[in-house]
């Protein structure tokens, strides 16, 4: 019979000592790489020391055992341990245990110190004006500590991105949830994302009514997750009305159109209905010109707006796509119908019509370079020279941002969730399901393989062109490209690649602009994207982007505020912009 240590009986008591196994112990590393969220194994067995002068030890993985997260009486480091024949004692756990080695005690220290939480934050791909980046920055900040918080507290990465994204989908500035774009006939309609992290989603497309598409979207999640009666399969993906209905039987609150519209967002749509209003009527003079008269000739290049058109119009392709740099206009400078009476709820249009391609010229990135951005480090304060063309002090002042937001965030049990959220481009159809609202589209996350010792995986989130992105199915394909090491080679098959910074460049000029779909588009491909590889030696967060500029933030539970960066592609630039961060473990 085998006593537990401390527990042998003196000499005398029984005339002898008892007899004492002497086989070995199996043979196991003190810290092998199982990287198993409830600790161990059920098939490994306790290893316990037979000396009485050496206490009982018990070897796990980097997570506290089954009984640890249980707890004992009276002790919450101590568990119970059945060395056989019924006999039962109290073993402290492997943080207090004595080691010869005083390195192992040091790595033991580290492995069972408090697990590292991240949220990571991107506003969007598109332009940014210097003057007032500080708000969106801001407002990522923001997004950060709320996230980090709801980490602290223990919460669920889903539940955490969620969180950090109301927070921008509350902001006027970005496009999601209230101040969103208007669709043709002046209805607000989002889309929303969000994915665990084994790789289920639950997202909701084109719904009106809903103030926070990211909370609809983790419920469609949740419920996906719950079995059906007469074994129906419960859906992941809700649109329109469908989704609508299904906020308000869950007990979601519905909101008015009129109160998702900001004053910012009813300018830029009157801008948009007078500009399409003008490029039809054009178009209409080139068709059936007048029997003798000229057809007349828009010149871009004397055109004094030009700047301000451009901008306008990229909002209609690009989600990420800012409001026009050029001053807002008074809604009385505009000969519109909606303007008339301020409402911020204009009227449908009996004859929508779609809005024409905009052709992108100046914005083409066919001949991509790769250049530097900024740095990403922590940036107390902005202090920029204003150097956007065609742009004084007071327009810059004035421009107002509209962005597609997403979110990546690890929690305390190492599991990883990503989410997304946009209002669409504007005057877009009725109906239109953008990016934000398609798994592997605007959000993917690569699960980890149950047979990786190290349990590796990626989240990525995308915003630009949303059809484009469709196409290329550009979130999975760009995390996958991270998880696998690979990059598009020149004969179109995979080649290895061990730098992620050159992974993320070559999904940009290879993968999505030498896409044939987009390649042979009328439309500008435009992309940004935020990528997330966790791994034992800590997360990474690797960016890149083909627009002007795009906004970032991070913050791991060992940071005291968060780190931001406005990423901008060098001025006169045309080519990819890119930056990576580490927290460590």
């Amino acid at each position: 019979m085998v006593y537990p240590p401390q527990q042998y009986p003196s000499v005398g008591e029984q005339g002898q000592f008892p007899e004492i196994r002497s086989e070995p112990p199996p043979l196991r590393t003190c810290y092998h790489q199982v990287r198993s969220l409830l600790g161990k194994r059920s098939y490994e067995q306790d290893e316990i020391a037979s000396s009485p002068d050496v206490a009982a030890t018990v070897t796990s993985p980097n997570y506290p055992i089954a009984s640890d997260t249980a707890g004992t009486a009276n002790s919450s480091n101590a568990y119970n341990v059945d060395v056989g024949d019924g006999v039962q004692y109290i073993a402290a756990d492997q943080s207090n245990v004595f080691t010869v080695d005083g390195a192992v005690d040091k790595v033991n220290k580290q492995r069972w110190g408090k697990p590292v939480t991240a949220i990571f934050i991107h506003a969007g791909a598109g332009y940014h004006s210097i003057a007032n980046e500080h708000h969106h920055l801001g407002a990522c900040r923001e997004a950060a500590r709320v996230g980090m918080k709801a980490l602290k507290a223990g919460r669920p990465a889903t539940e955490a991105a969620e969180a950090a994204l109301i927070v921008l989908e509350n902001k006027e500035i970005t496009n999601a949830g209230y101040g969103s774009n208007l669709a043709i006939d002046g209805t607000v309609e989002c889309d929303a994302t969000m994915v665990d992290h084994f790789g289920r989603s639950g997202a909701c497309g084109a719904v009106p009514n809903v103030k926070n598409p990211i909370s609809l979207a983790r419920m469609i999640l949740e419920s996906s997750n719950k079995p059906l009666s007469l074994r129906r399969v419960p859906p992941n993906l809700l649109v329109c009305d469908g989704a609508r209905d299904f906020a308000r039987d869950s007990g979601m609150e519905l909101v008015p159109n009129g109160d998702l519209i900001s004053k910012n967002a009813h300018d830029r749509f009157v801008r948009w209905r007078e500009d399409l209003r003008r490029a039809e009527s054009r178009d209409a003079q080139v068709a059936s010109p007048s029997r003798g008269e000229p057809v007349p000739q828009y010149n871009h290049e004397q055109d004094p707006h030009k700047e301000h058109t451009n901008a306008i119009l990229t909002g209609t392709w690009n989600e990420g796509q800012p409001d026009s740099p050029a001053p807002p206009l008074s809604i009385g400078e505009y000969v519109d119908d909606y303007a008339g009476d301020g409402s911020p709820t204009p009227e449908p249009d009996p004859n929508p019509s779609c809005i024409a391609p905009h052709d992108g010229a100046s914005d083409e990135r066919d001949n991509v370079v790769s250049v530097s951005p900024e740095s990403y480090t922590p940036r107390p304060s902005i202090n920029h020279r204003a150097t956007d063309s065609g742009c004084n002090g007071t327009i810059e002042d004035e421009d107002r941002i509209t962005d597609t937001v997403g979110a990546i965030a690890i929690d305390q049990l190492g599991r990883i969730a990503a989410g997304s959220s946009s209002g669409g481009i504007g005057i877009k159809h009725r109906g239109r399901i953008g990016p934000a609202a398609l798994v592997g589209v605007g959000t993917a996350v690569v699960p980890a393989d149950s047979r990786d010792l190290d349990a590796v995986t990626v989240a990525a989130v995308t915003s630009g062109t949303g059809e484009h992105m469709a196409t290329t199915m550009a979130a999975q394909r760009c995390a996958e490209r991270i998880y696998q090491g690979s990059v598009r080679g020149v004969d179109g098959r995979d080649a290895p690649e061990d730098d992620e910074t050159a992974i993320l460049e070559s999904f940009i000029v290879n993968d999505f602009l030498g896409h044939p779909g987009v390649r042979e588009s009328t439309s500008t491909g435009a992309i940004g994207v935020m990528a997330v590889k966790k791994t034992p030696a800590g997360y990474y967060l690797y960016f890149a982007h083909n627009t002007e500029s795009f906004a970032l933030a991070s913050m791991g539970s060992n940071d005291r505020e968060p780190s931001y960066t406005m990423s901008r592609i060098q001025e006169g630039g045309n080519g990819i912009a890119h930056g990576a961060v580490k927290i460590g473990l």
